[in-house]
């Protein structure tokens, strides 16, 4: 039962803070779900083809999931969405958007995956 999150804006100027904050918002949401055993396992098995992880190792990749969730949002990763929430006039949406994913595989890279 996935959430999907959108930015709906009411004009065409909103702060750069108020994007900033939503992009974190929905980074942070798939973050805690992928916190979720099912939800991770059925992230691997989507993304990377593996269907069975050590419990040793899923407890690693939680930890660092929850250190990424508690890190600020790297804002040159997030530049182009930032300019594009900042200019669009239409809902955007966030979930599994490509550039939050990309930095989820960053994290995962580092397990071999």
């Amino acid at each position: 039962m996935e959430k999907k999150y959108s930015v709906q804006e009411s004009s065409p100027q909103v702060s750069i803070e108020k994007v900033i904050s939503m992009i974190r918002a929905a980074r942070d949401r798939q973050i805690d779900e992928l916190t979720k055993d099912a939800a991770l396992l059925s992230f691997l098995e989507e993304h990377y083809e593996t269907f069975a992880i050590s419990a040793v190792k899923k407890e690693f990749l939680k930890r660092d999931l929850k250190e990424l969730q508690n890190s600020s949002l790297d804002l040159a990763h997030y530049s182009s969405l930032i300019k594009q929430m900042k200019e669009a006039a239409t809902a955007i949406e966030l979930t599994n958007h490509p550039l939050v994913l990309q930095e989820l595989k960053r994290l995962f890279q580092k397990y071999g995956f």
